[in-house]
């Protein structure tokens, strides 16, 4: 067995102990003695680690995972925390609050507690019948131009209909874009994703002009869903350079093998991890990252390319906001990306060194760890007070 398959079987066993962890009467934050009880079904593992061991990279999901207790124990309740997928446990006391995700164990949870409890639905993502739409209509893209169907499925498989119909509000990861998908349901809230503080200072020796042809593609799994399909048929045969930092999937990487193996300006990399030294060389090689994704919650992996000063080229369906500082993909077709790329790639490097300071000064203030925090502060605090009528909250 190769040693990546060995740790590959190990994170598994991990994964899998954890998901069965329940963390009980979590308060490592609270200032005094907690008054209320918190029932939060989310992520056990990212707080399983002692605070000092704890994952300060990758925010999303993990980093998620530790701000939301963390605020409600600001807010003066005890967290009881269990994984999403643990369809085992069932509450067993009682709770003033509860937070679900996803469409595992909500009903199960949520059907054991009274209907006087206060329910939250956290989404990453979407909603989730539109999520499976938009999939489905990559895929029926790539089968029209292609004529293959790939065996990877990146749709939502549990229905979390009863989920979101039962909560009292929906805190969705995203921007207005993506609030607009739960329009159906009587509340929701968007809340912008974060990234863990960088200290940057690699932008000293940056090469602006050769940057402009040099495009990152950083992105989660999925390679028809995220848009590598597109953007390797839009970049093939140009002189215009696209680095693919993704999991590639073997029927994917067939398809596509004369892209991904015999075009000298394509450059495939793999899995590379943030913060890394092969990814801080690609992140000074690089002036854009382009994500031409069909849907999204906020992905980290885009913010962490914008906070090492990558202008980001995105799709609407990454709902995230771009001013006058980013370029947005009105159309993600093979055509309209090799014209907008060259375009970008022939843009002054006077008018590209403005944008990169206003990227990096955007997900400096509006994507922080402490912005994160005061905006599910403030979403907390609304909600408890609308809905519960409590006046005894912390501002």
């Amino acid at each position: 067995m190769a040693p990546g398959t060995v740790k590959n079987v190990v994170l598994r066993n991990i994964t899998g102990w954890a998901s069965k962890r329940v963390i009980r009467d979590y308060d490592e934050y609270c200032s005094g003695k907690p008054a209320r009880k918190a029932l939060l079904s989310y992520l056990v593992l990212p707080l399983l680690p002692p605070l000092r061991l704890r994952d300060r990279v990758k925010f999303s999901n993990r980093g998620i995972a530790q701000e939301i207790p963390r605020v409600l124990n600001e807010l003066g309740y005890s967290v009881d925390i269990v994984n999403y997928d643990n369809r085992d446990w069932l509450p067993d006391r009682p709770y003033d609050l509860f937070i679900g995700h996803g469409g595992i164990n909500f009903e199960s949870i949520s059907r054991r507690l009274p209907d006087s409890i206060l329910r939250i639905y956290f989404a990453t993502g979407i909603y989730w019948r539109e999520w499976n739409a938009r999939i489905s209509r990559r895929a029926a893209d790539l089968a029209l131009r292609k004529g293959a169907t790939l065996s990877s499925n990146r749709e939502i498989q549990h229905d979390e209909d009863y989920a979101l119909h039962h909560s009292d509000v929906i805190i969705c990861l995203g921007n207005s874009n993506a609030v607009e998908t739960y329009a159906k349901f009587q509340n929701a809230i968007g809340i912008n994703n974060a990234i863990f503080p960088l200290d940057l200072d690699g932008l000293q020796g940056k090469n602006f002009s050769e940057g402009r042809k040099h495009f990152l593609f950083f992105s989660g799994r999925g390679n028809v869903h995220k848009g590598l399909d597109i953007l390797l048929e839009a970049f093939a045969d140009t002189d215009l350079h696209l680095h693919v930092c993704q999991h590639l999937e073997p029927d994917f990487a067939h398809i596509y093998r004369r892209e991904l193996t015999r075009c000298p300006n394509i450059h495939v990399h793999g899995f590379i991890r943030m913060r890394s030294k092969q990814f801080e060389s690609l992140a000074q090689q690089c002036n854009w990252v382009i994500s031409p994704s069909c849907t999204e919650g906020q992905p980290g992996a885009v913010l962490e390319c914008m906070a090492y000063g990558l202008i980001p080229i995105l799709s609407r369906e990454t709902n995230i906001d771009i001013g006058d500082w980013g370029v947005r993909l009105d159309c993600c077709q093979v055509e309209s990306l090799r014209s907008i790329a060259y375009r970008m790639s022939e843009m002054s490097v006077e008018t590209i060194q403005g944008m990169i300071a206003k990227t990096v000064e955007t997900t400096r203030t509006v994507y922080s760890i402490e912005k994160f925090r005061l905006d599910l502060h403030r979403a907390f605090v609304s909600i408890i007070k609308e809905i519960s009528g409590s006046q005894t909250i912390p501002n």
